[in-house]
């Protein structure tokens, strides 16, 4: 039987462009890692801990943190900074890692940040976060919610539209409005402590390209070079109005994040 992580596609992610043009997923939402409040002797799984600096924080705080992430290359930057603990597992099939690992005891809180609205089937993830907690365990997590990166999505959407391709079925995210996480949870018997979803604007380091070429490659991966450019420059100049500001050249993104704390019943 193939296993959760050996099910991994190709990596298309790049540690590199994540820490050059993405640093701020895991600066701004320090705060999260406070509403976590680790315990000496807890036991904690970070979902999608990409290159692992807020896993290598909460790995200080108490007795045992595993961090996983279905990019091989993002796992690789983690256990380079030092992370003890992380492993290439793919989230959607996080219920079968945790009965193939046979843990002699599950986990007192499950973090995630900027990670699981990567993830379509959210039912099998929540499933699979159910599984992996103590009764009584608590969910700590961050990701995009209902109209995150809205102009983007739907500029790359539209530019694939008109050269033939489905671009709705080629986006990667999922992104949930209160409700629809609320329902979600609930059913899989979590009690909520807080939800609430938030605009977070927020200026790039570098530029819409940079950007793109971190977080979009899934739109185009399966696209030549040349209709990979071209796809690029024009979403570029679509997005400009809204991003990008003349004075001052910096380039600002709408970020919405849904923000929830909750307890397994």
């Amino acid at each position: 039987m193939e296993s959760p992580a050996s099910s991994i596609q190709t990596d298309s992610w790049s540690p590199s462009n994540y820490s050059y043009h993405a640093r701020f997923v895991s600066t701004i939402p320090q705060d999260l890692i406070s509403l976590l409040s680790p315990k000496p002797h807890e036991r904690i799984l970070d979902i999608g801990c990409g290159d692992g600096v807020l896993t290598f924080q909460i790995q200080q705080m108490c007795k045992e943190c595993i961090g996983i992430d279905k990019s091989p290359r993002m796992v690789e930057a983690a256990q380079v900074i030092g992370c003890k603990d992380v492993r290439v597992v793919d989230g959607e099939r996080l219920k079968e890692w945790v009965i193939s690992e046979e843990f002699e005891e599950t986990f007192d809180a499950v973090f995630s940040n900027a990670a699981l609205h990567w993830i379509k089937n959210q039912e099998s993830v929540v499933e699979g976060i159910r599984t992996c907690l103590k009764p009584g365990g608590r969910l700590v997590i961050e990701m995009g919610g209902k109209g995150n990166v809205q102009v983007i999505e739907k500029s790359m959407i539209t530019a694939l539209d008109k050269r033939g391709y489905d671009g709705a079925s080629l986006s990667p995210w999922f992104f949930p409005s209160q409700e629809t996480y609320t329902a979600l949870l609930t059913k899989a018997s979590f009690q909520i402590s807080s939800i609430n979803i938030f605009p977070r604007p927020t200026y790039l380091p570098t530029n819409l390209r940079g950007w793109i070429d971190t977080f979009g490659h899934p739109f185009i991966q399966n696209l030549d070079d040349k209709e990979k450019e071209d796809v690029i420059n024009e979403v570029i100049e679509m997005c400009k109005p809204e991003v990008y500001n003349e004075k001052d050249g910096s380039w600002m993104i709408m970020y919405v994040r849904l923000r929830v704390i909750a307890h397994l019943v």
